[in-house]
């Protein structure tokens, strides 16, 4: 176990420097040595995110899905996983995939519930507008997303579409 805790240690120590691609790196090797651990699964999956994003890296969107998958198959009650995968699909534009991973970290920290909610409906919302541009500006077609996004909102503030008409 000193060898996976050093090896997690590494890799923090080159996300702390700014350096994702190289933290990646670390995870990944760890995770072909402890491919048990939930939590170098996450941090490869958040690295690996990190480093295609904003560095560049060549990483696909299918490998870092699939180490999010794997820390949450091996720790299915950790919410951050989720709303952390969640959080990344919306990124790629898989909502649907998102919409389930925020329901499911709503579920599991039920006292936080409204965060996960609130957060999946503004991003999903603006993730949507600028992903489809113009086409956004037609009032018919922006209704459907627009409709997604209010429904998560009105559950995170526990009010019922009743409700929300006569408030509005």
């Amino acid at each position: 176990m000193a060898d996976l805790e050093k090896m997690i240690k590494d890799g923090h120590k080159e996300m702390e420097k700014g350096d994702f691609k190289k933290a990646y790196s670390k995870f990944k090797k760890a995770a072909e040595e402890f491919p048990e651990s939930a939590e170098v699964w996450f941090l490869k999956a958040e690295t690996g995110n990190m480093a295609s994003g904003m560095f560049g890296a060549k990483i696909s969107d299918d490998d870092i899905i699939n180490a999010y998958k794997m820390a949450i198959q091996l720790e299915p009650e950790n919410f951050v996983y989720y709303s952390s995968y969640g959080g990344f699909c919306i990124s790629v534009g898989k909502y649907d995939e998102a919409e389930g991973a925020y329901k499911e970290a709503a579920e599991l920290d039920e006292p936080n519930a409204a965060r996960y909610l609130s957060e999946f409906s503004v991003d999903f919302y603006h993730s949507v507008l600028a992903r489809y541009g113009e086409i956004m500006d037609d009032p018919k077609a922006r209704e459907p997303y627009a409709k997604k996004a209010l429904k998560y909102m009105l559950l995170a503030l526990e009010i019922d579409t009743e409700e929300a008409k006569k408030l509005l």
